[in-house]
């Protein structure tokens, strides 16, 4: 019987670990290991895994020695793996009770990694089931539509996905442990890449839980200058789009503009930045990649707003 590998990175997450590991547990399918790797969190989830490792056979916990981020510590949680296949959970989310058994279903029906639908969860428990545009809510989705399946079903995401242990193995994808953004996206692209796959399959089951970032979260990775690590993301989708779409320029170059957009927003509304240091930001970063005239207009009507 097929096995799977859930590996769940921990940091900080008392709150929301307990129903996060209880929805894992209940899955149908039931030959399962879950993987959880807390990464020096300074609350008490250490503790609360390793009491999930005492009352379940199939709970794996991990302490990393020091703090390493993210895509170590799921890295980390790679090596330990045995399952057939693997996927990818975020502590503070949950997941239905048919989550692995549908992902499982549809990736040996197709062949292919099953991308599934979620609902968003923002801080005051408001959801929003994701809808797509096509008829049906399921479809072969070719990876030349790749700017469609980042806007639509969250390619960059790993937690609405099912992973062959067996590809990620046999070339050592693993998660670039120096990006501070994109290391999702790097790490599924270098997937479908090795797997030699030109479509994923999409379906609409709302099966996973996501609970969005906070507006302060999304502020202080632009104000990092993780912009930068957003374009290389875009720059991947491109690369992944043109191999089986000639015509991903036009895509491209519109998810460029929207993050530049975002870039210049959130950084007007992140307070610690002075005019001065925000026209320097704004310089670094546009000599890069537009021009800077377009920049300064932008950030002066968008200060107006705020100011």
């Amino acid at each position: 019987m097929d096995k799977i590998s859930i590996v769940v990175a921990v940091y900080n997450a008392e709150k929301t670990l307990k129903k996060c590991v209880d929805s894992l547990i209940g899955q149908t399918l039931k030959n399962t290991e879950i993987i959880l790797v807390n990464d020096c969190s300074k609350d008490n989830s250490s503790s609360i895994c390793k009491q999930y490792e005492s009352e379940y056979s199939n709970v794996i916990a991990i302490d990393n020695p020091y703090n390493v981020g993210v895509s170590a510590t799921r890295n980390n949680g790679i090596e330990k793996a045995k399952g057939d296949y693997i996927c990818f959970v975020d502590s503070d989310d949950y997941v239905e009770p048919d989550y692995l058994e549908q992902l499982l279903n549809n990736f040996k029906k197709y062949n292919t990694v099953p991308i599934c639908g979620f609902i968003y969860h923002d801080e005051v428990n408001r959801c929003e089931p994701v809808k797509y545009s096509w008829s049906g809510g399921e479809e072969k989705v070719s990876l030349g539509d790749a700017f469609k399946l980042n806007a639509e079903l969250y390619l960059t995401a790993l937690w609405n996905k099912l992973f062959d242990m067996q590809i990620i193995e046999k070339f050592y994808i693993r998660f670039d442990e120096n990006l501070s953004m994109g290391e999702d996206l790097r790490f599924s692209v270098e997937y479908f890449e090795k797997s030699d796959t030109e479509f994923v399959y999409a379906f609409s089951a709302h099966l996973y839980h996501y609970t969005k970032l906070s507006e302060n979260t999304l502020m202080s990775d632009f104000a990092r200058g993780n912009a930068e690590d957003g374009i290389k993301s875009l720059k991947m989708i491109y690369d992944l789009a043109v191999r089986y779409n000639s015509d991903a320029d036009l895509e491209y170059n519109k998810a460029v503009k929207n993050l530049k957009d975002n870039y210049i927003y959130f950084l007007v509304r992140d307070k610690k930045y002075s005019w001065k240091q925000q026209l320097k930001k704004i310089r670094e970063f546009s000599e890069k990649y537009t021009l800077l005239t377009f920049f300064v207009d932008k950030l002066k009507a968008v200060r107006e707003k705020f100011v």
